[in-house]
């Protein structure tokens, strides 16, 4: 079965199952740890002791736990010798993958019904609740909703100061089910830890996650925090725990300390019970790549002396690391751009480069500068793109506020609604966000409900203008904003619509005739990025059309699933939107872990006004130990690295592009010559790509749009 592993992946595969214990496997990168890991499941559910439902398999990322997803039934696909192809699709069906909050969010939803998880919008809005005091003798006296929430956490967990300030948001946030991220996991501790789930037959999934499971794998165990630690233990006490990461590879310091909580893990099961296994091979780096990587990190360094370093697999490329350094941003924008020609000139494919960035500011820059020469590139994040812009998370609140608002009213003639009213938070979301409506007002508007104990939605909808407190200003803005809401509450054609587009069109409507500024276009990229955008919210719309209950209105099935049919619909389909295999990709190296690219430019500056502090040991070690044969240093700035530039011509060397060619198993002929040719070729239709002659600043737009069709057409060749 395991004929295609190496000896050390061979150990972690055939390791026993056994009850109370913990193996940690300790896995560098490149050394298969994700096909480890998956024969390891194989092998679990082969040995007829583990069925494919008494398996757990977490991490702290969607694109963890997609990678596995996407990859179980190809290895179990190969492994198989007599299962039918609908035998192993319902096997690998059974196990349970999840990311470590899409696993609290089950769990929550299960024992208290659908929740909301608190996003940038939801920050702003409770932003208007807090009146001017707060912010007195605090900095930022101009806050941002990252300030914000860094104060809130502070008071709310030191339970000191502006006590009365606090309990108001957490208990509008609690009455209209919108939860921190830290709260949904404590709240899914809770319910695992208590004795009630065992008695409850509505609780099904709670109670087989105690009971029934068996083994709990975990991968990248070194993305974990303290914070999680309540939830890990409680799932993992009795049964079988495996854990696959690399310590070096710890990159999320500002979530609280991974050793304290790998401490933590690691005492769950101690002694005989506590069991070690390492991958020693690298299959991805050169030597040339590794050597330098090593470098980065102290304990490496170490192993390297004393003659523990894994062994890094492929032969020897003859290319260091290219190591350049900038003081001018532009520099540096135009020296990657230059580098992208030659590359593809030598036979590279534009879908081979990754260019990573600190910041996600960084990528975007880097992203709009290639683009002004009609490049084109693909952001991997960790989620679409669509669902981080606050105009569509303001168009989804907008859908919630009517959807909520409409089902409080029904169940007001009923005589069956009590408080708390959900859709107070989101109403307030809106009212943020319209001209004229200030925080003083919402501030006085939701005061006044309380006081009334009412809903505001009730409150702005049936209470005459005339009765609302004086000090609110812009009444009757906010009064025609609940006219117009009810009027699409009223419209059963809008709110029972199984047409996607007819319900886009309409909350895109009411928002343009509302004027709210949040959604107004800054610029025509700015423009055309929201459209596609809306594109994407489309067609996930189509899709919860698709599979959505029966008695279940499609805006209804939407809000409850979108975010989970989102990041399955972009996992299985990434294509990205320039609809070209050739388009480079643009990460932060946060959002690349898990990826490698045979060639990966590693930006570290990128900026006029802040000088960026060295890169952390084990941020800079990920970021270089992504790149398979090719890696750029760009303003990396690290004192274990030879900060020496590198000043062989890339392009010209035949041996690195046979070496090149031959690892990435391509049949393409290393010519520097022909090479030469067509970037010289490049140089005199284009007016020439040297750093102190800047063609975005001389040509066109339309002359540089047409720079790339002749990029790509020479990286066909």
């Amino acid at each position: 079965m395991a004929a295609d592993l190496t000896p050390s992946q061979s150990k972690v595969v055939d390791f026993p199952y056994l009850p109370n214990s913990t193996l940690k496997v300790v896995a560098g990168p490149g050394s298969g740890k994700t096909l480890t890991l998956l024969h390891k499941v194989y092998h679990l559910i082969e040995s007829g002791e583990i069925a494919p439902n008494e398996i757990l398999i977490l991490s702290l990322t969607n694109k963890a736990v997609d990678n596995v997803i996407t990859r179980l039934f190809d290895v179990f696909e190969q492994l198989n010798e007599k299962h039918t192809e609908e035998q192993l699709r319902e096997i690998i069906g059974d196990l349970e993958v999840h990311t470590v909050h899409g696993l609290a969010n089950r769990v929550v939803i299960e024992n208290e019904g659908i929740i909301n998880i608190i996003e940038e919008n939801g920050w702003r809005g409770l932003m208007k609740l807090v009146s001017e005091d707060f912010w007195k003798n605090k900095r930022p006296r101009m806050p941002s909703t990252k300030d914000f929430k860094k104060l809130f956490e502070q008071y709310k967990n030191q339970k000191t100061g502006t006590k009365d300030v606090v309990k108001k948001l957490t208990d509008i946030m609690q009455n209209c089910g919108v939860v921190t991220n830290e709260e949904l996991i404590d709240r899914a501790s809770r319910y695992l830890s208590s004795d009630l789930v065992s008695e409850s037959e509505t609780m099904q999934y709670t109670r087989e996650l105690k009971g029934k499971i068996k083994v709990v794998i975990i991968d990248e165990f070194q993305d974990l925090y303290p914070s999680l630690l309540p939830l890990l233990r409680r799932i993992s006490l009795g049964k079988q725990l495996i854990l696959f990461g690399d310590s070096n590879q710890s990159i999320y310091s500002f979530l609280g300390s991974n050793k304290e909580a790998m401490r933590a893990i690691e005492g769950i099961h101690t002694g005989q019970d506590f069991h070690v296994m390492h991958l020693h091979d690298n299959f991805r780096c050169t030597p040339e790549i590794m050597a330098a990587a090593t470098q980065v990190i102290p304990a490496k360094r170490k192993e390297m002396k004393d003659g523990e370093i894994e062994k890094v697999c492929k032969d020897k490329c003859g290319v260091k690391p290219i190591m350049e350094n900038f003081s001018n941003p532009l520099d540096e924008l135009e020296f990657v751009r230059d580098q992208i020609s030659q590359l593809v000139c030598a036979s590279a494919r534009l879908s081979d480069i990754a260019i990573l960035t600190r910041t996600n500011n960084q990528m975007q820059l880097i992203a709009d500068h290639l683009q002004s020469y009609g490049i084109n590139s693909h952001k991997l994040t960790a989620q679409p793109d669509w669902m981080t812009d606050t105009r569509i998370q303001f168009l989804i609140d907008l859908m919630k506020v009517i959807s909520l608002s409409h089902r409080e009213e029904s169940l007001e003639r009923k005589n069956s609604m009590n408080r708390p009213w959900k859709s107070d938070f989101s109403l307030i979301v809106t009212l943020g966000a319209l001209k004229g409506a200030t925080n003083q007002s919402i501030q006085i508007l939701y005061n006044e409900c309380l006081r009334r104990d009412t809903s505001l939605w009730r409150y702005i909808s049936s209470v005459p203008v005339s009765d609302w407190p004086t000090a609110v200003t812009n009444k009757r803005k906010i009064s025609n904003c609940a006219i117009e809401l009810q009027k699409l509450m009223n419209n059963g054609e809008f709110l029972y619509s199984d047409d996607p587009m007819h319900i886009l069109r309409e909350i895109c409507s009411f928002a343009h005739e509302m004027g709210f500024q949040m959604l107004q276009p800054t610029s025509d990229g700015d423009a055309e990025q929201f459209r596609q955008h809306l594109e994407d919210m489309y067609t996930i719309l189509k899709l919860c059309l698709t599979n959505r209950p029966n008695d279940m209105p499609l805006i209804e099935w939407f809000l409850h699933s979108h975010f989970e049919q989102s990041l399955s619909y972009y996992h299985q389909n990434p294509v990205p939107r320039a609809g070209s295999r050739d388009v480079l990709k643009i990460s932060t190296i946060h959002s690349s872990k898990g990826l490698e690219f045979p060639i990966v430019f590693l930006m570290g500056g990128l900026s006029w006004f802040q000088t960026f502090s060295q890169f952390e040991d084990n941020v800079l070690y990920v970021g270089m130990t992504r790149a398979k044969n090719l890696l750029y240093l760009l303003n990396t700035k690290h004192p274990g690295l030879d900060c020496e530039p590198t000043k062989r011509n890339i392009m010209a060397n035949e041996k690195f592009w046979r070496y090149y060619n031959t690892d990435l198993n391509r049949a393409t002929a290393a010519d520097s010559m022909s090479a030469i040719r067509r970037y010289d070729c490049l140089q005199r239709k284009y007016g020439g790509f040297s750093i102190n002659h800047r063609p975005f600043s001389t040509l066109s737009v339309a002359r540089n749009n047409k720079l790339i069709k002749l990029v790509a057409y020479i990286a066909r060749k």
